[in-house]
This record gives structure tokens, C-alpha cells and sequence, in this order.
């Protein structure tokens, strides 16, 4: 692969760091927001507020949330790429607490929202004026329980700033400034986290398992720190939550993403009874290997032959094609993302680690962050941030700023729908018998890593904040209860897990960026898998529903985006329907295997 740093341009945001616009545009948002807040503060309980009167209101919101995002997207994306640059730092800490400044001064707009006599607030969310704005003003409503008062909220953000985020800053820029000395064919190189992992995917047993003790030997070195920041952060987390009325840490997360914790309980339930499969498929692997025993530097290891490397514009054509064949919008998108340079490709010192897309400038194209290293869980994984892509593209071409969002089990459908369509193409390829396994086995996994991995994490957090209840948590008790989730995972399939993983825990970020962010990969995964099938039986007439589910962004809630597909989040049978898939693929790899 070339060693031509592949980067964005973030060109059609802001020009550089130290550039005069960044400056000009904090002080028209300053300028807004106090505008704002003297024009209407105190207005929306007013008993003349008209339905046009709070459409107007609601515009101006827009118009200071729209400005301010792009700010804090410049600086987070410019942070996520040179993180150890002093200027970027300093951008990303002020604009930090700008942001904080500015929703201090607007946060009195949805707790107002909330003042709102019943009866009053019934007829401003049906009346017409408001249509766009109806579910923004009912999920504000449902979040009433659990409002403080404006002065405590604005307390919350200022002390986020040195808090929370400062904790989630201190843990990025120690792991983004890792660098591995890594010894291979008698040469030493210095490997970014990315770089190093790749090695995970080697034939040679010897150097996986080499790359998976100086990777865990990094954290290991930092587990004082990390420990510290991850208390930190989740102690914080279920403290804000008990002030709020939360009955449990996660239920927070589950109103945000507007789904009931009946169904996130259902889906982890379904899930875990079903990890022997994933003992299965692993003794199946250990089997194919020739391996007396697997190991979890082992879990990565290619079933076959090395698997062709490719180019990262052989990967975006890869990607294209398979897009073209589902939608030709889809491959339209992906080549303009390519020509646009909005992807950032290469991994490098001081770029933080995994992938990501996030939205770009309203009724344009947003940004792809991956470490391409040129196997093919790179190439599937840059389909997977390319289909957020063409999902954050539709939205912004058919919703108004307060709309753009999408909720967490809904974030990752298209993603993983795309990483679907990429496979399915590549086993349509002139494949031998033996690449077709190495691609099922990929396959496999891939769906075994987004579901039930990511619901040993949901376990393993909810575990960590029942524990806070009574004490705080020790490293060791971090490693022993993600020890204890993994075993329960593989089974009998993995040995040496503790030995070889136990401080693998700290590499899993999401715990502190998003706490229970992971149990929506896999309430995507098996979704995704269920409208897949869907897909295959319908072809043609799948797509415009398709399209449509990924332009709704925030303006429905899950439940009724997805009834258009028949689908009900709180039932186990649909869960159980993905997990009938990854059976029917386990056997399908087993008779390819003969």
C-alpha cells in the first residue's frame, strides 16, 4: 500500500486553524445567541404565543445551532487527525467551551418548551405551522421528568467542560500518541494502534500473538490513567442521571434514543442466549486453522491464503460497484465523497484510532474517517462508513437542522446494510472455494464483532455502573468482569482469555464517549440483517422505502420509521430472526468446508 498520506479537506468548513473566519463566525454566533435569549426569553408561556410565533422562534434556533455545529465539526474532525498539534488543541478546547457558553444561553428555549400549559402545547404541536418541529417538541415533553432547572443545567455544561470532556480529551490524546515498536522479517517499525492491529489478521501465529502483547502492553502501561478517567467519566454519568430521576443508568440513553428498555433488555437477552453459536463458529475456526488451541490472538487469523490487499481507490471502486448495483444514488455519493477528498484515510502519530463518519455542511456532503490498511476488514469497513455516508447525505437533503440527527439503533442501519451489499458482491466475484471461505468466515465475524461482542460490552457496562452503586471500581475489577463477559461469549472455543485480554477493556473508548452506545451496533446489526432479507425478496420495490427510512433523520421516532416495515422493536422473535441468519451462515461455511 502507497505511504502517501491520504487525508480530508475540510476546505468547505473553515480554511485553517488560525483563520480570520473562525473568529468572525464565534462572534456572530455569540452575537445570535444573545439576541436570542433577550428577544424571547420569557415568551413562550405568554398566553398570545401563536403556532407562526414559535415556528419563528424555532428558526432562530436553528440558525445558532447551524452556525455553532460546523464550528465544533471543524475542530473535532482537524482534533481527530492531529491531535497532538498544539494549535488544533487549542482550537478544539476554546471551541469546547464556546459551545458550552452559547447552549447556556439558548438551553432556556426547551426547558421553557416545557412550561408550556398542556392543553396549549397540544394545539401548537398539531397545528400545521409546526409540522417540522412535532417530534422535536414531543421528545422535549417526554424529557420534562427529568429536566432541572435552568441554572443547574447551565452549571452541568460548565463543569463538562473540565469534567467529562476533559477526562474523554486527556484518554484521546494519550492513546492517539501511541506509538508501537513492533519487530517483523528482523526490522523494527514504529506502528500506529491502527497499523499494529492489522497485524492481528497475519498467518504467522507467532506475530499475532506478538502484535496483541504489545498492543494490550500499551494500555496495560496507562491502566492508572485510564482506570481514573474511566471512573471519572461513568461516575459522573450515574450521578447526573440519579439527580435527573433516572431509574437506571441506561434508561437516560434508551429515552435519547427513543427506544424502551424493554426492548434493549429483550435484545441483550436474545443475544446472549445464542452465544453458543459464537463457541461454534469458533471451534469451527480453531479446526480450520489446524490449532490445537485458539487463542485470542488467534480470533483474527485468516481461515486461508492471505487475502488480496487493495489500493484505497481499488476499494472505493470496489465499494462503488456494489453501490451501483443497489442504487445508483448510492455509487453517486461514494464518487463525489472520493473526488471531494472528504475522506481521511491514512493512519499516522497523533490520528486516533477506528472510524467514523460525521455530517458535513447542510444540503452537502459529509466526512469518512477510517485507518485504511488495505486487507479486507478495511475495505468493509470503509463501505460501512461510506453507507453512514450516503444515510447523513439523504437526511441533510431532506430535513432542517433540528431533524438532522438520528437516533443510535437507527445511526447504524444504512452502515451496516452497505457492509451487506459489499459482501454479497464480492462473493458474486470469480471467487475460488477457498476465497469464498475466507470471505464467509470475514463475514461471520464481522457480524459476530457487531453483535454479540458489542452485547458483552452492554453487559459489561451495565455491570461497571451497578458496581459504581457501591464502590469504585478497581483496574482489576475492570478486567475481571470484561474477562468474565468474553468467556461467557466464546465458551470453550478461546483459551487463555484472561491472560492474553484482561486489559483490553480501555481500548473500548465508547464506554466514556457514548456510555451504552454499543448495544446500538447491535440492535442495527440484527435489524439490518432482517431488512436485508426484506431487500433480497423485494429488489426494486425495497429501495424507495429504503431511501426513505434513511431521509426520516429525527423528525419520527424509531418505532414508527421502522412500522412502515413492519417491524416491533419489543418483540423477541424478530431479534431471533438475525440470529437465525448467522446459524444458516455457520452451516453454509461448514458445507463450503466439507
Amino acid at each position: 500500500m502507497t505511504k502517501e498520506i491520504i487525508s480530508w479537506d475540510l476546505s468547505e468548513l473553515y480554511e485553517n486553524v488560525d483563520g480570520s473566519r473562525i473568529k468572525e463566525d464565534m462572534q456572530k454566533v455569540e452575537k445570535l445567541a444573545e439576541k436570542f435569549r433577550k428577544n424571547i426569553k420569557g415568551k413562550l408561556n405568554e398566553i398570545n404565543l401563536t403556532p407562526l410565533k414559535l415556528k419563528e422562534y424555532f428558526k432562530l434556533y436553528e440558525e445558532i445551532a447551524e452556525a455553532r455545529f460546523y464550528l465544533r465539526l471543524y475542530s473535532s474532525l482537524m482534533y481527530s487527525t492531529t491531535s497532538q498539534d498544539d494549535d488544533v488543541k487549542n482550537l478544539h478546547s476554546k471551541i469546547q467551551e464556546f459551545v458550552s457558553n452559547i447552549s447556556e444561553k439558548t438551553l432556556f428555549f426547551e426547558l421553557e418548551l416545557n412550561e408550556i400549559e398542556e392543553n396549549k402545547f397540544e394545539d401548537l404541536l398539531n397545528s400545521a405551522e409546526l409540522s417540522n418541529y412535532k417530534h422535536e417538541m414531543e421528545y422535549t415533553r417526554r424529557k420534562k421528568p427529568h429536566q432541572l432547572s435552568e441554572k443547574e443545567e447551565q452549571i452541568i455544561l460548565m463543569k463538562d467542560i473540565t469534567g467529562q470532556e476533559g477526562f474523554i480529551k486527556l484518554y484521546n490524546e494519550i492513546e492517539s500518541g501511541f506509538v508501537h515498536e513492533f519487530e517483523v522479517d528482523d526490522e523494527t517499525k514504529s506502528l500506529t494502534t491502527s497499523e499494529l492491529f492489522s497485524y492481528m489478521y497475519n498467518q504467522d501465529k507467532d506475530i499475532r500473538k506478538r502484535a496483541l502483547r504489545t498492543l494490550v502492553t500499551r494500555y496495560q502501561e496507562n491502566e492508572l490513567a485510564f482506570t481514573h478517567i474511566y471512573n471519572n467519566v461513568m461516575k459522573d454519568w450515574g450521578l447526573e442521571n440519579k439527580r435527573r430521576n433516572y431509574t437506571n443508568p441506561i434508561s437516560r440513553r434508551n429515552l435519547e434514543n427513543e427506544v424502551s428498555d424493554t426492548a434493549v433488555e429483550t435484545l441483550g437477552n436474545v443475544t446472549s442466549e445464542s452465544n453458543q453459536l459464537v463457541e461454534k463458529y469458533y471451534n469451527l475456526k480453531k479446526k480450520i486453522l489446524g490449532l490445537s488451541e485458539l487463542r485470542m490472538s488467534d480470533i483474527y487469523a485468516p481461515v486461508g491464503e492471505v487475502s488480496k490487499e487493495y489500493t484505497y481507490p481499488e476499494a472505493i471502486e470496489l465499494v462503488k460497484k456494489a453501490n451501483e448495483e443497489f442504487d445508483p444514488s448510492f455509487a453517486s455519493i461514494v464518487d463525489e465523497m472520493y473526488k471531494r477528498n472528504h475522506i481521511d484515510v491514512t493512519p499516522r502519530k497523533g490520528k486516533q484510532g477506528g472510524a467514523f463518519c460525521s455530517y458535513g455542511k447542510q444540503k452537502k456532503y459529509p466526512y469518512v474517517f477510517v485507518n485504511f490498511t488495505g486487507n479486507i476488514d478495511s475495505v468493509l469497513t470503509l463501505a460501512h462508513e461510506l453507507g453512514h455516508a450516503t444515510h447523513h447525505y439523504n437526511i441533510q437533503q431532506n430535513q432542517t437542522m433540528i431533524n438532522i440527527g438520528s437516533s443510535l439503533p437507527v445511526a447504524e442501519i444504512a452502515s451496516v446494510f452497505n457492509e451487506m451489499v459489499a459482501f454479497d458482491y464480492l462473493m458474486k466475484q470469480d471467487l475460488s472455494k477457498e476465497e469464498k471461505i475466507i470471505l464467509l468466515a470475514n463475514h461471520i465475524e464481522g457480524n459476530f464483532g457487531t453483535s454479540h461482542r458489542q452485547n458483552a460490552f452492554y453487559h459489561f457496562e451495565r455491570r461497571i455502573h451497578e458496581l459504581m452503586k457501591n464502590k469504585l471500581p478497581t483496574a482489576d475489577d475492570y478486567k475481571d468482569i470484561y474477562i468474565e463477559e468474553m468467556e461467557k461469549m466464546f465458551g470453550n472455543s478461546v483459551s487463555h482469555i484472561k491472560e492474553d485480554y484482561a486489559s483490553y477493556w480501555s481500548v473500548v473508548s465508547h464506554f466514556i464517549q457514548v456510555p451504552f452506545y454499543v448495544y446500538a451496533y447491535n440492535m442495527s446489526n440484527l435489524l439490518v440483517i432482517a431488512l436485508y432479507q426484506m431487500y433480497l425478496e423485494e429488489k426494486d420495490e425495497f429501495v424507495p422505502k429504503f431511501i426513505e427510512l434513511l431521509s426520516v433523520g429525527t423528525s419520527k421516532t424509531p418505532a414508527e420509521m421502522l412500522a412502515k416495515m413492519g417491524i416491533d422493536l419489543d418483540d423477541p422473535t424478530f431479534w431471533q430472526k438475525g440470529i437465525s441468519y448467522l446459524s444458516f451462515k455457520i452451516d453454509e461455511l461448514k458445507e463450503l468446508i466439507g
